[in-house]
């Protein structure tokens, strides 16, 4: 074959150089499956983010075409072929690198390595990663047939237990433990919750990952961080507790993605009924999206409350701190001063690099900080609407990450890097009189293990603990209302999916910060009104 024809019919890989180098330039790192991921399930304010790069990578791919083309046409002559020697050395240079790993290794390890070099190199990492992102998110499984297979186990105090049984996961979004008030921030943005009697603040809890697409499904399901695929073909804690009796419900501020479903909104398929207040695509791909805010959500859990059930889980999927940080709190919650258009620009100069002005920095601040102030409100009316039921009941908090705030070095008011701010996530639980009562045991376990360091993996296993169920996957020594508590390695998932034992790369050090305000502290205090 002629060198001109091999050069013409490589022109679209040769359009995939820009887009890889934009990511090297970016993220450091070629695009790799959970970025392709994260871009199909991104919002249009993470990417706006990136318009600089987006535009610089646009305008860097028309010039790198108009190049090549005059290049092939003018300097590579139409009867060009290889010759022997040219043919033999791109011949070894495919295969000797395979046939040096049989030699060695055998077949198992050959085709690994090839599999690798073809993740790691271009254009290989950029093609497969998009093939297997889009593959991942076409695994929408029936999962209403895994849920009705699964086999459960409840022990008997809590199967023959006469008391209405309500209990709420609440995950949060994007919010870092270090703004939180009731684990010491300066600033007042949780007063609701420090004033909230029975509040079991744990103190050095870690992230499954730094996306949400990555980290929800370690949160409700046993696998560990990074597995998302077969994530989605394990049971989770909604198809436990739907197993064992109870009327599940899936009430997310959060967007479903039509036909395919996000990788995180699949879970909802667990539960009995599942409302998605951030707007969703029916089967026919019509529909819109309609912004919401978390305290929207209030209304649905208090209609899911006056049914009345004698047997119900509520998973709410908030949409927290998650940018743009003004659409995520009303006046009500707007404790510091965040004029939205000022913030937007200012967020955007951030995000572009344009600027380290310290007014913008407190701007964007002030805003973030806004929306915990949102949240503060939610969980404290959330609370106060579970003990009016008079049932045993938990109630449970953890955000799926954090979010670097203006104190970090690099990308100030991102997520998706495996940073203190990003990994360590507040968790937060309650537990009615009557649940306290009836399982003494599991009451005193929380409380003593709140300064326990453990991952936020050790949900599911918690979860299902709380309820006296166990399934495939449970591991009772992960669980925090475990007496016999004993996490393990406390990994996180990056957004190139990349996995870190948190505790080797941040070494545990002697903390001189001010610990979190613990149930001591708050139960002297009164209720706040909704």
């Amino acid at each position: 074959m002629r060198a001109r024809c091999v050069l013409w019919l490589a022109t679209p890989l040769l359009l995939l150089g820009p887009i890889s180098l934009a990511c090297l330039l970016t993220i450091q790192n070629l695009p790799t499956t959970f970025l392709f991921l994260a871009l199909l399930e991104t919002n249009q304010t993470e990417i706006s983010a990136f318009q600089m790069q987006a535009i610089l990578t646009m305008l860097g791919t028309v010039l790198l075409l108009l190049l090549y083309v005059w290049v092939v046409k003018n300097r590579v002559p139409s009867s060009f072929r290889f010759g022997l020697a040219g043919r033999s050395l791109i011949l070894s240079v495919l295969v000797v690198p395979a046939l040096y790993d049989l030699a060695a290794h055998g077949p198992t390890v050959c085709v690994a390595a090839f599999k690798q070099r073809c993740l790691t190199s271009f254009p290989g990492s950029t093609l497969y990663s998009a093939y297997e992102a889009w593959d991942m998110r076409a695994r929408v499984q029936n999962r209403k047939d895994l849920t009705a297979s699964l086999r459960i186990e409840q022990e008997p105090e809590f199967r023959q237990e006469k008391q209405r049984q309500v209990h709420m996961l609440v995950i949060g979004e994007s919010a870092t433990k270090s703004c939180f008030g009731l684990y010491g921030y300066d600033r007042e943005t949780t007063p609701l919750l420090e004033r909230t009697p029975g509040l079991l603040p744990f103190r050095d809890v870690a992230c499954t990952a730094t996306v949400t697409l990555a980290a929800v499904p370690a949160l409700v399901t046993a696998t560990m961080p990074g597995k998302v695929l077969e994530a989605t073909q394990q049971p989770s804690l909604l198809s436990a507790y739907r197993q064992a009796g109870f009327r599940v419900y899936w009430l997310s501020a959060q967007r479903k993605h039509g036909t395919f479903d996000t990788v995180t909104s699949l879970f909802s398929e667990d539960a009995n009924e599942a409302v998605f207040k951030g707007g969703k695509f029916d089967t026919y791909g019509d529909g819109a999206y309609s912004g919401t805010s978390d305290m929207n959500m209030l209304p649905l859990v208090r209609k899911v409350l006056q049914r009345n059930e004698p047997k119900v889980l509520i998973v709410v999927h908030a949409i927290g701190s998650h940018g743009p940080y003004p659409a995520r709190y009303g006046s009500k919650e707007a404790r510091f001063p965040a004029e939205k258009q000022a913030v937007m620009k200012a967020l955007l100069r951030i995000a572009s690099g344009l600027t380290s002005d310290p007014k913008d920095l407190k701007l964007a601040q002030n805003s973030y900080d806004n929306t915990i102030c949102a949240t503060d409100t939610l969980l404290a009316n959330l609370i106060h609407d579970l003990k009016a039921q008079n049932a045993s009941s938990w109630f449970c908090y953890v955000s799926d990450h954090g979010e670097n705030t203006s104190k970090a070095l690099l990308g100030k008011f991102m997520h998706g890097m495996i940073t203190r701010q990003v990994v360590e996530v507040p968790m937060l639980m309650w537990l009615s009189p009557q649940y306290e009562q009836a399982h003494t045991a599991r009451a005193q376990a929380l409380k003593a293990n709140l300064a326990t360091p453990f991952s936020a993996s050790c949900t599911f296993h918690t979860a299902l603990d709380l309820g006296g169920i166990s399934c495939e996957g449970f591991k009772p020594e992960w669980s925090c209302a475990s007496a016999r508590f004993k996490p393990g390695p406390r990994l996180v998932c990056d957004a190139n999916g990349r996995i870190t034992d948190y505790d080797v790369k941040f070494p545990p050090v002697k903390s001189v910060a001010t610990p979190a305000k613990t149930d001591h502290h708050v139960s002297a205090r009164t209720a706040p009104a909704p």
